[in-house]
């Protein structure tokens, strides 16, 4: 495990699949990589997104396993390359236990696969 991984304190799972974002009235497609409680990381392609406050559309289970789209908001506090971190701000309830789960069965899954 990599310093960076050890720093971390709550646990993400890979998403990998293209969300609506928004920003600055702005409404475009990016591809969210990875996703936590604390944060995500979008691939943007050539758009400068530093330091902007955006709201992320990103499909979840809902109850009774319907998909739910969280609208989750947050600022960008890393950008690399074409990769932002975002880090999210306050969650709604059901949106932080959507997440939970999300990353929970995800990290289950990769877990039984290298198995």
């Amino acid at each position: 495990m990599s310093e960076r991984e050890n720093r971390r304190q709550l646990p993400r799972a890979r998403f990998d699949r293209p969300v609506a974002v928004q920003s600055g009235g702005r409404l475009f497609t990016a591809d969210l990589e990875q996703i936590s409680e604390g944060g995500l990381r979008l691939a943007c392609g050539e758009l400068d997104l530093r330091l902007t406050e955006l709201t992320v559309r990103v499909p979840l289970r809902g109850r009774f396993g319907r998909v739910d789209h969280c609208d989750l908001s947050g600022r960008v506090v890393r950008h690399r390359d074409s990769t932002v971190g975002v880090a999210l701000g306050r969650l709604l309830p059901r949106h932080l236990l959507q997440l939970r789960d999300y990353v929970w069965r995800a990290s289950r899954e990769a877990a039984q696969a290298r198995d």
